[in-house]
């Protein structure tokens, strides 16, 4: 069976899946051995969930987490920058000035909007952007390209099985090891606004390869 063929028959034995059968709680999922990663599906009257219970990223943390999908790229972008230059937003981005450099504050602020803007233009003016080989728009393009949606909230990318939408929670059920990283002065006050903002963070995470996944009543066992 050839590779487009075997992603064609996943894409539909999927898509009928997720039409019929939505939700086993977490509590019911945890109670059920051997299996490594479980995927549970939740549709609700404005918005679908997917939980991801018991991943495990390369640090060795396991952990449950969920997603909002549904919600276009776009739509959190706008929200986003309505956040990001709110007058709350805009106070507390002052508040850092006298424990930082002030120009450097600025600038990491303003990038932050400028990033946002881009992602928001029309195609015709990104199309004027990719020619001036503009990074934002080209990251962009390449994380947009990369992929074949399956459904809201999963995607293939040579043959790996992933989960994408707004990142609402974690759980953590086993510590990892993390390294320590020394990040850059204009990364760290990025960071500190984003988290001053509150905003919205769309997350991608894979989950397995596409030959392992197996159908069970209520979810889909990797």
């Amino acid at each position: 069976m050839n590779l487009f063929f075997k992603k064609t028959c996943y894409c539909q034995l999927l898509k009928r899946y997720l039409n019929y059968h939505y939700y086993l709680t977490i509590k019911k999922i945890l109670q059920m051995k051997n299996l490594k990663i479980i995927l549970n599906f939740k549709k609700m009257q404005k918005a679908n969930f997917i939980g991801v219970a018991n991943y495990e990223n390369k640090f060795g943390e396991v952990s449950n987490q969920t997603f909002v999908v549904g919600i276009t790229y776009k739509n959190l972008m706008e929200k986003n920058l309505k956040k990001l230059t709110s007058i709350s937003t805009l106070r507390k981005v002052v508040e850092m000035f006298p424990n930082n450099d002030k120009t450097l504050v600025k600038k990491a602020y303003n990038e932050l909007v400028t990033s946002l803007e881009k992602r928001m233009l029309s195609e015709e003016e990104k199309q004027k952007l990719r020619l001036k080989n503009d990074q934002t728009i080209k990251r962009s393009d390449a994380q947009k390209n990369a992929y074949i949606i399956l459904e809201k909230g999963l995607k293939v990318k040579d043959n790996q099985l992933y989960v994408y939408g707004i990142f609402l929670r974690k759980t953590i059920q086993q510590k990892g090891v993390y390294p320590k990283v020394n990040s850059q002065p204009k990364t760290i006050i990025k960071n500190k606004i984003k988290k001053y903002a509150e905003l919205g963070k769309f997350k991608t995470l894979k989950v397995g390869n596409m030959e392992e996944i197996n159908l069970m009543s209520d979810s889909i066992k990797i």
